[in-house]
């Protein structure tokens, strides 16, 4: 079915235009919203407030709340009133579920591997002294080998007893602000260049950031071990 064009006199009073969206469907509504018209998106995220809530508490996210869940399906609506084609023979009610689904999944998949990769890559990136007893600072700049995985270190046995909580907690506890920041952005691979662009400070603050957060973390290590 082809919807006609709508356009909207933008100075309608409120009430009026509220009266005058209400007597139209969905589509016709997503149509004045991918036009720009803000009280249409308004009226849309009103009417789904109630479906959003619903399907997201189906969902369940492992490192956030109920509020996130609301907020990554608030997005998956939005994306499906940007991508609805009001030309498809699809009702627009359809296409946003699987859209807001597709987002809530995405949500979820990557609360997983986020927690799969602090459990895998964390604490191998604080062993500042290997076997090698390599140098550390210009190598890790320009060979970018932060992430890279070591068997059995001090701060691998660390993690395989204490468990993710735990570390997660230390980290919150012992870290600073700067240091957390760092950390997260070389977790999901960022490299020392995108660090010091996004946080807005020089290489050597980004390299002596890894080197303290090695060091609270063999400190924690070793007063783990006498105890």
């Amino acid at each position: 079915m082809l919807y006609p064009v709508i356009i909207c006199n933008k100075r309608v009073s409120g009430g009026a235009m509220n009266c005058m969206l209400s007597r139209l469907s969905e589509e016709e509504l997503v149509q004045l919203a991918q036009q720009g018209n803000t009280d249409a998106l308004e009226k849309l995220l009103f009417l789904y407030r109630g479906f959003i809530r619903y399907v997201s508490q189906k969902y369940y996210l492992k490192d956030g709340d109920q509020q996130d869940l609301l907020q990554e399906a608030t997005i998956g609506l939005l994306e499906a009133i940007k991508a609805y084609d009001i030309t498809a023979k699809v009702k627009f009610r359809n296409f946003a579920f699987l859209c807001i689904k597709r987002e809530l999944d995405s949500a979820v998949s990557r609360s997983n591997r986020k927690k799969q990769q602090i459990l895998n890559e964390a604490i191998p990136i604080y062993a500042y002294v290997d076997k090698e007893n390599a140098r550390y600072g210009t190598e890790y700049y320009a060979g970018d080998n932060l992430l890279k995985n070591e068997k059995d270190t001090p701060e691998t046995n660390l993690l395989e007893r204490e468990g993710l909580e735990e570390l997660i907690a230390f980290l919150q506890k012992e870290l600073t602000l700067l240091e957390q920041k760092v950390l997260m952005l070389r977790l999901e691979g960022r490299s020392y260049r995108e660090i010091t662009v996004i946080l807005e400070i020089q290489a050597k603050a980004v390299d002596n950031a890894i080197q303290r957060i090695r060091r609270k973390v063999l400190l924690a290590y070793n007063k783990r071990k006498s105890a």
